[in-house]
């Protein structure tokens, strides 16, 4: 007996040995699997680093290390760019294990998805822990992001200050608080800053934003009062030039002109003549506001004169022509820069450049134009109001085409249209019919009908062969010489049972005579009818001809408009500094403007009533 039990134990252990071993060996193998994916990511092999790790975690689920090859993953995927596959393996990694490494990269990908609340929540309780310099960094940029989109800005701002010490590029810190100084904060947030951070430049820059305020509201002693605190601190900060010139500024008794409005427009070289359309519009409008009212003037700058900067010619009309309020710029190119100026001046600048992102900038930083993105809206809403589901799209080859095409599809998918088909063409094309034979899905030529071969349907009615189109409506984002080369040869090869949908650039004479009768199913988008009922719109034709005796376009009206309700303004007696004029603008609401202009939104933007235009009797009317 005591033989047999000898002979079962000694069985027992070898089979424990046996599998120790083999669990030695499988543990060491994984070790080794998974520091190669470390070394791998280590020298910047990231695709192999990824392949050796995704076997770890595919084969070892339930090793301890798993939460680190996880998290090592997440971390490859966040620098590839690719968020939602790191969400993906650091959420599955157990709270048990989540690290403050685990944690950040966990933050970080939420905030690069849009989820900025969930990310701040995840990320805030990790100022506190122990993490490298790079994840700190890593730390207070995404900090910095989700509560700027949380529009918490002395957090924002809490967060750069931190975010310095680690940064190998402060100025660059010091430019995004500036920025948040300028523009973001009211003035109680503006004075809690300056008292919060005080000697720190962000705090030197918030006393100099302070001051600028005090300047812009006829408070030259408080500014001067907040300028002396600022030079008495020994701390240096990027923004000392500006400091000495707003000092300046306070010593010059009544610098501000209130009857003055700055004008900046191509006045000479390749674009003169569309400023001078501009610039008739604006002074028929001052002409008819100074027979009633106290005499006001506009100070013009040429935008297009060599070695001038507009940041520079908005500097000359706010120092030295102490204007109220800036006209322009016109083009996109010199747009950017004249903005980031005028919001640093703190000056209320109303643009009429398409160039995007331009009200952003800053609140006194307004744009009165159509944009791009109203039209598409306004087709979009119109289209698939009147049961349009499907849609193709036929663009230049070029950056217009480009751009409204983007819209377009974007718009389409929110609404829940059909995107079928986007044919693109080059810029100079004269014959579409490669481009309608692929609108209509064939790969043979397209057979002129003739009347050889045309049929008769069951009721004896003659019908011509075209095909049928796979789709309702289709969008051509080009300008009238061009349409009118396309809608014939639309009809000629076969699509005439659609709607045709275009942007303003399709509002012109030019249209009407090249291919009217073929756009008897078209409908298109403008700002300014000069055959509207509205009365505003009719007081403005008759003065315009009775003044020039001549027919205006889109940019005198567009003049006229601006320049109307800028000199409303400064002629209310409340308006006695530019911050006021920036709050009556911020505050308009039912202004009836010519080209549609009924205010401003929460960024700046116009809000415009648009036209819906269609040709009828070879004319242009309102669409019903």
């Amino acid at each position: 007996m005591k033989r047999i039990f000898c002979l079962i134990l000694v069985g027992t252990l070898s089979a424990t040995l046996l599998l120790t071993a083999s669990a030695s060996t499988a543990t060491a193998a994984e070790d080794a699997e998974l520091k190669q994916g470390q070394e791998l990511f280590q020298a910047g092999n990231l695709n192999q680093a990824l392949a050796v790790l995704r076997n770890f975690v595919q084969q070892s689920p339930d090793s301890p290390e798993t939460a680190h090859a996880s998290a090592l993953i997440g971390r490859i995927f966040l620098q590839q760019h690719r968020y939602a596959d790191a969400l993906l393996y650091l959420q599955r990694i157990s709270p048990v294990y989540r690290s403050p490494e685990v944690e950040l990269l966990l933050g970080d990908g939420l905030i690069k998805t849009g989820e900025f609340k969930a990310g701040l929540q995840l990320l805030q309780p990790l100022l506190s822990e122990p993490l490298t310099s790079a994840d700190k960094t890593t730390l207070y940029q995404a900090l910095v992001i989700a509560s700027t989109e949380e529009q918490q800005f002395l957090l924002t701002l809490f967060y750069l200050q931190r975010q310095l010490p680690f940064s190998l590029n402060p100025a660059e810190i010091l430019a995004q608080s500036h920025q948040i100084l300028q523009s973001r904060l009211n003035d109680v947030d503006l004075a809690e800053a300056a008292f919060m951070w005080q000697e720190t430049a962000i705090g030197q820059d918030a006393r100099l934003q302070l001051a600028r305020r005090a300047l812009v509201q006829q408070q030259p002693d408080q500014a001067r009062q907040h300028l002396q605190k600022l030079f008495a601190s020994s701390v240096t900060f990027p923004y000392w030039q500006d400091a000495e010139q707003l000092l300046q500024r306070t010593s010059v008794d009544n610098w501000l002109s209130r009857d003055s409005i700055g004008v900046l427009l191509p006045l000479s070289g390749d674009y003169a003549s569309y400023g001078e359309l501009v610039k008739k519009g604006l002074e028929l409008a001052l002409r008819e506001h100074n027979k009633t009212r106290l005499p006001a003037r506009f100070i013009y700058q040429d935008t297009a004169i060599a070695g001038v900067t507009s940041a520079q010619l908005v500097s000359r009309l706010t120092d030295d022509d102490k204007v109220m309020a800036v006209i322009g710029p016109l083009l996109g190119t010199t747009a950017g820069e004249a903005a980031q100026r005028a919001q640093q001046e703190m000056v209320p600048m109303v643009t009429l450049a398409q160039t995007e992102g331009l009200p952003e900038i800053g609140n006194f930083i307004f744009r009165d134009t159509l944009t791009a993105t109203q039209q598409v809206k306004a087709l979009a809403d119109y289209a698939l109001a009147t049961e349009h589901i499907s849609f193709s799209i036929l663009r230049p080859e070029n950056r217009l085409g480009k751009k409204m095409t983007e819209l377009f599809v974007a718009e389409m998918q929110r609404a829940g249209g059909e995107i079928v088909d986007i044919i693109s063409y080059p810029e100079d094309s004269t014959d579409f019919r490669t481009q309608i034979q692929q609108l209509l899905w064939e790969d043979r030529k397209v057979e002129i009908p003739k009347t050889s071969t045309e049929i008769e349907d069951e009721k004896g009615i003659q019908k011509l062969e075209y095909p049928l189109a796979p789709f309702h409506a289709l969008f051509i984002p080009d300008y009238a010489d061009r349409i009118s080369q396309i809608a014939p040869q639309l009809m000629f090869y076969g699509i005439k049972d659609v709607t045709l949908l275009g942007i303003n650039g399709w509002n012109s004479p030019e249209l009407i005579g090249g291919a009217g009768r073929f756009l008897k199913s078209a409908v298109f988008i403008d700002t300014f009818y000069p055959d509207s009922k509205k009365p505003e719109v009719q007081r403005f034709m008759e003065l315009y001809r009775q003044t020039y005796k001549e027919e205006p376009t889109f940019l005198e009206a567009q003049g006229f408009d601006i320049a109307t309700l800028l000199l409303q303004i400064i002629n209310d007696p409340e308006v006695v500094n530019r911050d006021d004029l920036r709050r009556k603008l911020v505050d308009l609401n039912n202004y009836l403007g010519v080209t549609g202009t009924t205010g401003f939104d929460l960024y700046g933007e116009a809000i415009k009533n648009l036209y819906l235009l269609k040709i009828k009797r070879g004319r242009v009317v309102e669409s019903q």
